[in-house]
């Protein structure tokens, strides 16, 4: 890596970008979070940013989520709120509307996947307990996670989790945790977790 190692971000933008056209993103998008989450047409905006690069730099940060699911191995154990807020918060980093996504854990608090169950928009969402159990059952999970991206949201998680616990001995599931993330924290109902000054808290529910 040589003086890679040492670089600052500006100077590794600039190896995909060039100088001064990283010098420009860096400016308009403040910080690499709100540069991941640009599209090609904000990125190519800026002078000196054409298809080619603006699909550079988008690739860049897409190695980099991937990369950060990579070390967790094949089946990761996801047996508390911090792990499965580490394990989500990279791919939760680029989402700019409300997501609302399924964890599928073995009997051993290993992963089976992961599933996006409903999309919304900047904050509202709109989640059934089916769609909850329906790919749960699919995959033979015997435990879920609920997780939501928006932490200013969390009051909606905590209602979705009522009606999923409502509905989930007739699934014969156990609902592990549930919680609501930003990019540097998480949260849960019962107001335990990092960065719980900041809303973030995480729950484990065992049922």
């Amino acid at each position: 890596m040589g003086p890679l190692e040492h670089a600052n971000n500006k100077e590794l933008l600039s190896t995909l970008a060039g100088a001064p056209a990283a010098g420009v993103l860096m400016e308009k998008f403040g910080g690499l979070t709100s540069l991941a989450q640009a599209s090609f047409d904000e990125l190519q905006s800026v002078k000196g940013i054409g298809k080619s690069k603006a699909a550079a730099i988008k690739s860049a940060f897409l190695l980099a989520q991937r990369l950060s699911r990579e070390t967790y191995g094949p089946a990761p154990i996801l047996d508390t709120p911090e792990r499965v807020a580490d394990f989500l918060r990279e791919s939760n980093r680029l989402y700019t509307v409300e997501n609302f996504q399924v964890v599928f854990l073995n009997t051993r608090r290993r992963l089976i996947g992961m599933e996006i169950i409903s999309q919304g928009t900047l904050d509202t969402i709109l989640v059934s307990p089916r769609e909850v159990f329906y790919p749960a059952i699919c995959r033979k999970a015997a435990a879920i996670a609920l997780a939501h991206n928006l932490c200013a949201a969390a009051h909606k998680l905590c209602y979705v989790e009522r009606r999923v616990m409502c509905s989930h001995r007739l699934a014969v599931l156990t609902l592990t945790r549930s919680i609501a993330m930003a990019v540097d924290g998480f949260t849960s109902p019962d107001g335990c977790g990092k960065n719980a000054n900041l809303g973030f808290t995480a729950k484990g529910c065992y049922v």
